[in-house]
């Protein structure tokens, strides 16, 4: 069976350049606090070195990634990780005026009208978006294998008949690297693979990642069941480029 990391590596060969003028004002879509730095913090570093306005609507509220933490009991985990997202996007050059957190439930991001919250979600994130006016949206790859990712993309998916315009939508690999089955993997005709170059702002992709200490290291270390990227998951995210899928 073909793993997640060779799928992408496979795609990454024939990924093309997109050049950034392309993009307009862009919104990134992020379940959790560390997504937005992990699939596209480099893009995201040089639109703003550009002066392209760029917001990030973070979806989840992260805090259940330590649901066994006496210290960090859920209400004092989500102010944590959003204070971690406020210091990820200072590295990549953004002000706190440029994310919105939708606080909407860890774990569980409503993915259909069968899911409760969903018609409520769709409405806040259309808002959202009408209010940015994006020209690009960047999202989780639609089958990133964590349901909340999937979710994300379902969510914007209803919502794209209610915008006032039509964006490029740009979606972009996280677990698909680690845990991708072919299943999951993108088919030959259904996208074509596109990278953008971030060798000028890898460190500051890098420093964006770190900043979210409660998940790269083991800085609440009361909940032996809690979850943390490993340096050997990190690792996919830490070259020259990054990878994103567009419909052809």
């Amino acid at each position: 069976m073909t793993s997640g990391i060779e799928h992408l590596s496979n795609w990454q060969l024939v990924a093309q350049p997109i050049l950034l003028n392309d993009f307009g004002p862009t919104v990134v879509l992020s379940p959790h606090p560390d997504d937005e730095s992990l699939g596209c913090g480099g893009t995201m570093a040089l639109l703003q070195q550009m002066g392209v306005p760029v917001q990030v609507l973070m979806m989840s509220d992260g805090s259940k990634s330590h649901p066994n933490s006496k210290l960090y009991p859920a209400d004092k985990l989500r102010a944590l990780r959003e204070s971690e997202t406020q210091s990820a996007l200072s590295e990549l050059g953004m002000s706190p005026e440029q994310v919105t957190f939708m606080r909407l439930p860890d774990g569980d991001v409503p993915s259909s009208t069968e899911s409760s919250g969903y018609t409520e979600a769709v409405a806040q994130l259309t808002t959202e978006l009408n209010k940015h006016r994006p020209q690009t949206i960047l999202v989780p790859w639609r089958r990133d294998p964590h349901r909340d990712h999937r979710a994300t993309y379902q969510l914007l998916q209803g919502a794209m008949s209610r915008l006032d315009t039509q964006p490029t939508i740009l979606e972009y690999p996280i677990w698909l690297w680690e845990l991708g089955t072919p299943n999951d993997a993108p088919y030959t005709d259904e996208i074509r693979a596109v990278q953008v170059d971030i060798p000028t702002v890898r460190d500051k992709k890098h420093q964006a990642v770190a900043a979210h200490a409660s998940q790269v290291t083991q800085l609440i270390n009361d909940d032996p069941e809690a979850f943390w990227l490993r340096p050997d998951l990190l690792v996919y995210f830490e070259g020259d480029s990054e990878l994103f899928f567009k419909r052809p």
